[in-house]
């Protein structure tokens, strides 16, 4: 089974138009469910978040990485991308 890196935490700046405007319409704070309703109907999604917080410095710094599959070996970056960014929003 093949993970798809949707984002990474640390940056994560970079967002289609069609995204920031997909989450920009959600209310605040967000949850997983409202992330989850962005991800495209009909299939079944597993996704893993691997991340560590440096408190080492005077400000904690995020660094990390979230993937999302369906099972599949098909590229799907695009279709989770929304998903992806909504759920970074949460993290911060």
């Amino acid at each position: 089974m093949r993970i798809l890196v949707a984002t990474a935490i640390a940056a994560a700046g970079i967002v289609a138009a069609t995204v920031a405007t997909a989450i920009a319409s959600q209310e605040s704070p967000r949850t997983l469910e409202q992330c989850a309703a962005l991800l495209p109907a009909g299939k079944v999604y597993s996704f893993e978040i691997i991340g560590s917080i440096d408190a080492t410095g005077s400000a904690p710094a995020l660094s990390g990485e979230m993937s999302v599959s369906d099972g599949t070996e098909v590229d799907r970056s695009e279709e989770t991308a929304a998903f992806g960014q909504c759920v970074v929003g949460i993290l911060r």
